[in-house]
């Protein structure tokens, strides 16, 4: 599939990189895009994310991705603070997603998230953990 983004990156070699700014952009033209294996993508092979309220990895993560996404929802996000140590950068963001629940009706997912991302032999920044916590919407407890 061919993208248009305003933050250029290769959607076919990821890398979300060191700059805090440029990363969260790329994030959320991924997730906005509708694609879940493109969004996957931004994702270590062993990295875990807890946005279906569940720690998910690999497969079962794509898949989650790939349904959830599909639906488009819209994601807003807020850099918050940002540390860099080495190869590791953890991030904290504010977040609000507009989505639908399974009836159609529209449902605000609002919240704050922690990620934490490595820089691989290659030189690539990927999400390693993915820690979103839902004040309000579907996964809000």
């Amino acid at each position: 599939m061919a993208y248009t983004f305003e933050v250029d990156f290769d959607p076919a070699n990821p890398d979300l990189t060191a700059d805090t700014d440029t990363q969260n952009e790329i994030f959320i033209q991924a997730f906005n895009s509708g694609d879940g294996a493109l969004f996957n993508s931004l994702y270590r092979e062993d990295s875990i994310s807890n946005f279906s309220g569940e720690p998910l990895t690999g497969e079962a993560r794509l898949a989650f991705f790939k349904e959830f996404l599909g639906t488009k929802p819209d994601l807003r996000a807020t850099v918050t603070h940002a540390y860099v140590a080495g190869d590791v950068a953890l991030i904290g963001v504010n977040y609000e997603i507009d989505t639908t629940e399974a009836d159609g009706r529209p449902v605000q997912l609002r919240g704050i998230c922690t990620d934490v991302l490595r820089r691989g032999e290659d030189g690539r920044w990927l999400m390693s953990i993915d820690r979103p916590v839902a004040a309000t919407g579907l996964v809000a407890s």
